[in-house]
């Protein structure tokens, strides 16, 4: 009986020997290879607000209120602008600890893709508003299809990075361990932050000159490979 056990027991071993030897074994690199492309920011957006300052909350209300309506109004007879309401605010003034007057203060968003129509339009709208800021970015539109060539190219470029490696260290093939595919593009600029303008300017005011520039999009690829060692 022992000596049957130990035949099966070394049989094992030997089968054991025989079929690690026939398993590859793999050495794991990792690398990151990118695909970037430079396109125009297609999308404007515009905040304006109107505001009042004293002691008559009241009055200043109606007075923004109807600045705002009126602003509305002017915006919704452009079709290529999109026009909403922001914030409405009323907060005290101090002096010395003290509550001295109050400010009452609302906002409106246009956003377009037409700057000559958005620069336009603000020109008219500071007759009784302020530009608190412009910002250009990308529309989802353009950034969906962008990075989907993105992810194509940065593939492709993983694909012969891999390639690449594999033949630099002379080995026969490589499979896939790991591939995390990124789109870096998750920033939005700055809003553009426009100076206070004085009675005089508010009185003639001059269309903004608007130039939307471009921003590069971005696809990262984090991959892991194995690469056969026999």
């Amino acid at each position: 009986m022992k000596q049957q056990l130990a035949a099966l027991l070394l049989g094992m071993a030997a089968w054991g020997v025989t079929h690690a030897a026939d398993t590859p074994v793999y050495d794991r690199i990792a690398f990151t290879v990118s695909a970037e492309k430079e396109v125009p920011n297609d999308v404007l957006t515009a905040v304006l607000y109107a505001e009042q300052q004293g002691q008559d909350t009241a009055a200043m209300a109606d007075s923004v209120n109807q600045a705002i309506t009126w602003a509305m109004g002017v915006a919704k007879q452009e079709t290529a602008v999109e026009a909403r309401t922001l914030d409405y605010t009323t907060n005290p003034m101090y002096t010395d600890s003290r509550i001295t007057g109050w400010q009452v203060r609302q906002s409106i968003q246009l956003k377009s893709k037409d700057s000559k129509v958005l620069s336009g339009l603000l020109g008219k709208l500071q007759e009784k508003l302020r530009i608190e800021g412009i910002n250009y970015s990308v529309s989802p539109e353009v950034q969906g299809s962008t990075e989907e060539e993105l992810i194509n190219t940065a593939l492709a470029n993983f694909k012969k990075r891999a390639e690449q490696i594999k033949t630099s260290m002379g080995r026969a093939e490589y499979r896939v361990a790991r591939l995390d595919v990124q789109a870096a593009n998750d920033f939005q600029p700055p809003m553009m932050r426009m100076a206070a303008m004085d009675a005089v300017a508010m009185a003639a005011p001059a269309p903004p000159s608007l130039e939307s520039g471009k921003q590069k999009l971005k696809v990262n690829v984090q991959a892991e490979i194995e690469l056969s060692i026999n």
